[in-house]
């Protein structure tokens, strides 16, 4: 078994993701209300969902780290989808929530139980978060980790990004 495979933190179970959440990561992933900032990136259909969710399961099965399954610790309510995968240069930041669970500190969470994970298999692994510059809640998940603004790039779409980086080993 995967050594991060499964993790608990004060509040949270963290699952690899897998093919039998697709389902509940479909949910999350279409839902236009969690899109509101980055419309195009809402997935359309089911059949996008499972390519998305087999994506994350070869970073899995390449880096023995990616974005999990976000459940609450003592229930099996499917809450989010979060964590870091590995890219080309360093490793990237997610967190996606269901809307009730907005505002209780679930992906600062994950993200704190993420980074040192990123570091055991990376010296040195530095984390970022990219975002829309209308995304002031996702800005104040990165900014409360001490993530730090390093300015902005364009994404797939040729849209604005705000980029934060941050050393593994410095996360708080």
């Amino acid at each position: 078994m995967i050594a991060f495979a499964e993790l608990s933190t004060a509040r949270l179970r963290l699952s690899a993701v897998s093919m039998a959440d697709l389902e509940e990561f479909h949910a999350l992933h279409s839902d236009a209300d969690l899109y509101r900032h980055a419309p195009e990136a809402r997935h359309p259909d089911i059949a996008h969902s499972e390519s998305q969710l087999g994506g994350y399961l070869e970073d899995w099965a390449r880096w023995n780290l990616g974005y999990w399954s976000v459940r609450l610790l003592n229930s099996d309510q499917y809450i989010g989808c979060a964590g870091v995968r590995r890219n080309e240069v360093n490793w990237n930041v997610y967190y996606r929530f269901a809307k009730t669970a907005w505002g209780n500190g679930y992906a600062t969470e994950t993200i704190q139980a993420a980074g040192p994970c990123a570091e055991s298999i990376e010296a040195g692994a530095v984390l970022q978060a990219v975002m829309r510059p209308a995304n002031p809640a996702s800005r104040a998940v990165v900014e409360r980790l001490g993530m730090t603004y390093c300015g902005t790039e364009l994404d797939y779409a040729g849209t604005e990004q705000l980029v934060y980086q941050l050393p593994a080993a410095d996360l708080h």
